[in-house]
């Protein structure tokens, strides 16, 4: 038998399904963070079958998926369903009202099922879908907010901080000519400008998954059906939680493209409602956000410090006269 057939038919043992009826319908595109996602079919039903690992990044980034944070991202989920938000419905075993625990090629996995969501993506995005996805994340954020949940409520500031800690670390043992040190040092300092314009003493804080179009599921008629992250649930601010929005959903030529525009940032905001609470200078920072969000995330980082660490200088002005062109355009999306 199929070595991963086998493994999930172990796996749902315990769902109160019959393990013979299991079949294969697709294993979903890629090995993410060492995980595995499966749409499998037992009888007449779909499901989503996922193995999630214990050890998911090489650094502390972002929050650990331990068992008590995945307890507590299965608790807000059914917290959501149970409050008209689309989200994946989990599927319990009979010992555990959330994952069982399954050993495979000698790593220990939690494994999860969801009620599989028929739907599509759209990552070209319109003034319809930006407009649409901003009422549905004003929604969940609304509904989020009181939320009680023992997850930490950290800024984004606290991940940007940690990032350049890393960055600096790697500048200053890099054997970098005069001239790449400068530039580096200069985005470095541009970095820290856009951290400090992001910083606020005053954080609304409510829970939020990752909402990038490739974990939201519509219909043919252009209607949200599903939301399918849960890895990524924790507590954001409400700016810090639109910034991430506005990066995605205003992008005219899809998730490869970097192309974005104000048109589609103002759509989202006006179907969030942002004009209540969003004055001068809440998009003076969520402006700097919105850089954060595209020219000092993680993969800007990570790919900067491999750089520096493969002693191919040569390519760094390339690699931050490109973010500093993304940046220019993410800056763009506000007006303040």
């Amino acid at each position: 038998m199929n070595e991963e057939l086998a493994m999930l038919r172990h796996a749902i043992r315990d769902y109160d399904l019959d393990p013979a009826a299991l079949r294969i319908e697709s294993r979903l595109p890629g090995i993410y963070h060492s995980d595995y996602h499966y749409k499998i079919r037992v009888e007449d039903r779909c499901y989503s079958a996922r193995f999630i690992s214990n050890r998911r990044y090489e650094h502390d980034v972002f929050v650990a998926l331990t068992d008590q944070v995945l307890e507590e991202q299965m608790n807000y989920i059914q917290f959501l369903n149970g409050r008209g938000i689309p989200f994946m419905r989990l599927q319990a075993p009979s010992f555990s009202k959330s994952f069982a625990k399954v050993s495979w090629n000698g790593a220990e996995y939690r494994f999860l099922l969801f009620e599989w969501i028929e739907g599509k993506h759209i990552t070209h995005c319109t003034e319809s879908v930006s407009y649409q996805f901003g009422q549905m994340a004003r929604k969940l954020h609304d509904v989020s907010i009181a939320y009680p949940s023992s997850l930490p409520k950290d800024s984004h500031r606290i991940g940007s901080m940690k990032m350049m800690g890393i960055l600096e670390d790697a500048y200053a043992s890099s054997d970098l000519s005069a001239a790449n040190r400068s530039l580096l040092h200069d985005y470095i300092l541009l970095a820290k400008w856009h951290i400090g314009s992001a910083y606020s003493s005053k954080l609304e804080f409510m829970m939020q998954s990752d909402l990038n179009p490739l974990n939201v599921l519509w219909d043919e008629e252009e209607h949200i059906v599903g939301i399918v992250d849960f890895e990524h649930i924790g507590y954001t601010d409400r700016i810090e939680g639109l910034a991430w929005l506005i990066k995605w959903y205003s992008r005219t030529k899809g998730l490869e493209s970097h192309e974005v525009s104000p048109a589609l940032a103002e759509s989202l905001l006006s179907g969030y409602g942002a004009r209540d609470f969003l004055g001068r200078d809440e998009r003076i920072r969520l402006s700097s956000l919105i850089w954060l969000t595209g020219c000092f995330n993680w993969g800007f980082v990570h790919k900067t410090k491999k750089i520096l660490e493969s002693k191919e200088h040569d390519r760094l002005a390339e690699h931050l006269a490109k973010f500093r062109e993304r940046g220019l355009k993410l800056s763009a999306l506000i007006t303040v």
